[in-house]
């Protein structure tokens, strides 16, 4: 797959990008205030006008699946369904645990890495790298107990999470605003390499849900 079309509207941080070969010809980030639909169709628009590109000029069409916000999910799945329909081009879907957890595997937290994604009412999901292989979440955690489920030498990744761990002491964390189209683009060609890449047709969107509270196994 030479042009890639990545568009990760999983969470009120949004991304659209492009990338030829190993090459990232076009990135727009931004945080979107529940205006995904209309915001996504420009930044495509965008990313079209500034690479001289048109849709059929691509190969594949990369979209996460969540967990995230129920319609800001459906919104990047639809367009991207459209596009890829419309032009024969083949879709995958990415959990977006996958990619919050990549820019972090060469790290010496291997071990201990965690990813939160926010599910709303001072609550957020969960996805230990262990347990990559299982797409639903690991868990649904309160912020107010954070300290009871994970052990201190978890270290997170995720969105925002200086806002989080300000009242916490201990943790250590990655903290940044989106989930970088470098580490999508890594991904993709990494489970190209591996020849994994047709497990990841399967779009079935995954949403925050609520299992009890567990101590991380």
């Amino acid at each position: 797959m030479k042009n890639i079309l990545s568009i990760d509207t999983s969470t009120k941080n949004v991304s659209v990008s492009i990338f030829s070969e190993n090459e990232i010809l076009h990135e727009d980030c931004w945080t979107s205030k529940n205006n995904h639909s209309i915001e996504l169709i420009d930044s495509i628009k965008k990313g079209f006008e500034e690479t001289n590109l048109n849709q059929e000029d691509f190969d594949c069409i990369s979209v996460a699946i969540g967990p995230g916000g129920f319609s800001s999910i459906r919104v990047g799945m639809s367009l991207s369904l459209g596009i890829a329909k419309n032009n024969n081009l083949k879709i995958i879907g990415i959990p977006t645990f996958e990619i919050e957890l990549e820019g972090h595997k060469d790290s010496n937290y291997l071990n201990n890495l965690v990813a939160l994604i926010p599910a709303g009412f001072d609550a957020f999901c969960w996805k230990d790298i262990n347990n990559i292989d299982n797409r639903e979440p690991d868990g649904i955690v309160n912020l107010k107990d954070i300290e009871k489920v994970f052990a201190k030498d978890t270290f997170f990744c995720g969105e925002n999470l200086s806002s989080i761990f300000e009242n916490f002491s201990g943790f250590k964390y990655a903290d940044r605003s989106y989930r970088k189209p470098e580490h999508i683009l890594k991904l993709i060609r990494r489970l190209e390499s591996e020849s994994d890449i047709e497990k990841y047709s399967d779009l079935r969107p995954i949403y925050s849900r609520s299992p009890n509270i567990t101590k991380k196994k």
